[in-house]
Order: C-alpha cells, then structure tokens, then sequence
C-alpha cells in the first residue's frame, strides 16, 4: 500500500465511479482498476462493491476511506511544509546584534522580513561581537550584526551592513555648541568625557583612547555608561560631552552634534554568517538587509 494507491482508492470512493475517478487522477481506467485490485488483494479484503451502474464502498473499504484520507492529508501538509522551507517561508531563523545595529537600519530590515515571512519563527539576541561569532560558527545563531576590529572570522562570510562617523555631542548649553564647523580632537582635552566601560567593549576602548593620546591627551573620565542612549541622556543632562555614533547622536534632538577631526574609528557593523549555510530562511533574511544596506545585487 502506498500514496499513489491511496489516491487513487480515495477517487473512486468519492466519485462511486472508475471512469470519473480515472478522470480525476488523469489516468487510463484499465490501471486504476488494476491498481484497486492489487490494493485489495494486498490487504486481503475486498473494498468495493461493484455493479454495473455504480461502485460502493463495503465495511472494509469504509474503514480504510477514513484512514486514507487522513494519511494523504498529513503526506500534503508535510509537503507543503518542506516546499515552504525549501523557499524560506517557514522554518527558524537566529539573528544577533550589538547595541549599537539597533540605531541602523536594522529594525527596518528586521521589520520588511517579518512582514513578508510571518511564518518563520525570528529570534532576535544582543550579544557581544565575541560571542555571536561563537554562535554563529557553531550554528547557535544564524546570522550576527557585529564589530569587527583585528578579528577574521575565516569561516564566514561577512559584508559591511553599516558604516558611519563618530560626532561629538554636546548639550545645548556647552560652549561649543554655537559654532558649526569641526571640532579637533585635541580641543576636548580639558572636557569631561563620558564613555563605556573597557570592557564592554575593549578594542572600541582602546581605539578611542589611543586616538586621543595620538594628539596629547588621555580623556577626563567622569563617568561610565552602559548604553548609548544612557550616554545620550547624561549629555543633555549637562554631565559632560561624548563621542557617539551618528545615527545614535541625531535620534536625541536635544543634543548638538559637531564632526571631529582626528584619528578616531569608524561605527561599523558588518553582517557575518557560515559561508555553508544554504538556509533558504537565512538568505531571505540577507536579501532584504542587502536591501536596506545598499548591497550590490
């Protein structure tokens, strides 16, 4: 017994006639009946109650009408599953982010996936740049929105998702404030700063610092936060000044923004996932970031 046979049996059941059923499975009438027989042969039972005018189903055949149709409906939805996996439709799929991806245009990407495959079932997880590429190379995450500074993730891919300035930002009321030109790094040396932790993020840390004492000073510290937005909110508060990435800095209208000349970084966040990984669900998701980064097609 199996589905082709099922089929078939679940044709002439429901048409009460070999020549409409033949009709229905788009074959010759001489095999489908010879493929009821072997059913019913192969089961030992007889299924049908056959006359010249029509055909019926017996007690067996009953029974078995039942069963039948619920196989073929399970073997469809397993089908339909598989093609919606297949296409991305369906499935799972695993995204890391720094803090920082947040204020990009990543909640745009996130959201137009969502909205186009509201049946693949999305986790979204802040972690460190270190640990989602753990995750990723051993396939707890499928695709990470990380900084990258000396690391070479050899085994995955990865494309730069966003790339910005740092600016200086100031509460309204500083000093610097009035004027619209750039702002050299060297003249916030006597300015109180307010940064993360090192190690929140100690590359990030030691590039900054290091920039600084590549035009004379070591930064005043007053105090440390752990969020950006935190760090945006002690700025407008008056609590000292800050570097903060460009788009972070313009979602607080209260604060004035100011380029800086030096040596400082760039705000990066590259997108990095396994280089074998065929996930249909997954390269959905890149296409539409793809979209919203401006990637090459």
């Amino acid at each position: 017994m199996d589905v082709r046979q099922l089929t078939y049996f679940v044709a002439v059941a429901e048409e009460g006639h070999f020549g409409r059923a033949a009709d229905r499975v788009h074959i010759a009438q001489p095999p489908l009946s010879q493929q009821i027989r072997k059913l019913e042969d192969e089961l030992g039972v007889r299924l049908f109650d056959r006359t010249s005018r029509k055909v019926s189903l017996t007690r067996a055949g009953e029974a078995l009408y039942e069963r039948a149709t619920d196989i073929l409906a399970r073997v469809a939805a397993a089908e339909e599953h598989l093609k919606a996996m297949a296409s991305g439709r369906r499935g799972t799929l695993g995204v890391g982010f720094v803090g920082p991806a947040m204020d990009s245009r990543l909640p745009d990407a996130v959201r137009a996936y969502r909205e186009s495959n509201p049946d693949v079932e999305l986790t979204l997880r802040q972690l460190s740049t270190i640990s989602q590429l753990e995750e990723v190379q051993d396939g707890r995450l499928d695709v990470g929105f990380v900084r990258l500074f000396d690391e070479k993730p050899l085994a995955l891919e990865r494309r730069l998702f966003l790339q910005e300035e740092y600016v200086l930002a100031l509460p309204r009321s500083h000093r610097l404030a009035a004027d619209s030109g750039p702002i050299h790094l060297a003249d916030l040396a006597d300015e109180p700063w307010i940064i993360f932790p090192r190690e929140s993020g100690p590359k990030l840390y030691d590039s900054i610092m290091d920039a600084c004492r590549k035009v004379g000073f070591s930064p005043r510290i007053v105090q440390e936060t752990l969020g950006k937005m935190t760090t945006a909110a002690l700025v407008a508060a008056g609590m000292g000044i800050s570097l903060l990435p460009h788009g972070t800095a313009q979602m607080r209208p209260e604060l004035v923004t100011r380029s800086v000349e030096g040596p400082l970084p760039l705000m990066e966040i590259w997108a990095v996932w396994r280089k074998t990984d065929d996930a249909a669900a997954l390269h959905a998701f890149l296409d539409v970031v793809g979209k919203e980064a401006g990637w090459a097609e």
